[in-house]
């Protein structure tokens, strides 16, 4: 018995009469009549009590009503689930987003929108560093993440820019500073610094070694953070000033303020990463929403 066959019983059970049943399956009578015998041999057993007037179903036949209008109501639900998740309609995301302190409105308004288009689909979300998402990434245990470290040469990797981020000098509301206020990094030597171990960001800690060094400031380190979040929480505590991404001002306390300075010319450029041999049909459709809100260049938006 095939699925056919199940269509064609219905049909005929739910008719009550098999030339009825022929036209509505677009069958010829005698075709849907060696059918409908073919299955009563297979079963062994009669399915309908035939009369002038029509069919009558048996026990049998009622039963087989029951099953077969389940079976292809299943069969129907899961072809049509087959098509969703072929579309990226239905499924299951794995994506990591940067530490709660950085967290920028781009990203958010990113996954609203892929919300919006495929409710469909259920997401993970985890808050890594970029280090973290990669290893993550490169052993399949997550399908995509935001993030600000990679190397683009690496083949196996495929990234979309997403936004750019200022960094900031942050530090107690409250400070009076002998020297007046600076106006460059050098101007913080000798300033209590909150400073942030190697190990917690690799990254982050070399570009910022490097920026210091151009720049002619070493760093007086009175405390060490983990993330911008402590660290934003130890400059509330006045024991020193530090540097954050922009966006960690949205989650400071009001005895943080905030400054730029001229030559703190590290900027954060956040991308969406993804391995390039992920096949999944749900991460295609994010690819796609990612890519609505990507950053024009200057020299394109010109034209």
């Amino acid at each position: 018995m095939d699925l056919r066959q199940m269509r064609y019983f219905v049909a005929v059970a739910e008719c009550r009469s098999i030339s009825v049943a022929a036209r509505l399956v677009h069958v010829a009578q005698p075709a849907l009549t060696r059918q409908m015998q073919a299955l009563e041999d297979e079963l062994g057993t009669s399915l309908f009590d035939r009369t002038t007037r029509g069919v009558n179903l048996t026990d049998a036949g009622k039963q087989l009503l029951s099953d077969a209008t389940r079976i292809l109501a299943d069969t129907s639900a899961a072809m049509e689930r087959v098509t969703r998740a072929g579309r990226g309609e239905i499924g299951h995301l794995s994506i990591a987003l940067p530490v709660r302190q950085t967290l920028t409105s781009e990203i958010g308004e990113i996954l609203r929108s892929f919300r919006q288009e495929v409710p469909g689909v259920s997401i993970t979300l985890r808050h890594l560093l970029s280090e973290a998402q990669l290893k993550l990434l490169s052993a399949g245990q997550l399908d995509a993440g935001f993030l600000l470290f990679r190397d683009p040469a690496d083949p196996a990797f495929s990234g979309i820019p997403v936004c750019t981020q200022k960094i900031l000098l942050a530090y107690p509301s409250d400070w009076q500073w002998e020297r007046g206020k600076p106006q460059s990094l050098r101007d913080l030597n000798g300033v209590d610094f909150i400073w942030i171990e190697r190990n917690a960001a690799p990254n982050w800690h070399d570009e910022l070694i490097h920026c210091f060094f151009n720049a002619g400031f070493v760093p007086k380190i009175s405390a060490l953070g983990v993330d911008a979040g402590s660290m934003l929480t130890l400059v509330s505590a006045g024991m020193g000033c530090t540097v954050v991404p922009e966006t960690a001002r949205n989650h400071a306390p009001k005895t943080v303020a905030f400054m730029e300075l001229s030559d703190l010319n590290v900027v954060h450029k956040w991308e969406f990463v993804w391995r390039v041999d992920n096949c999944s049909s749900v991460l295609q459709r994010l690819v796609n929403v990612v890519s609505g809100f990507a950053p024009v260049p200057p020299d394109t938006a010109s034209h």
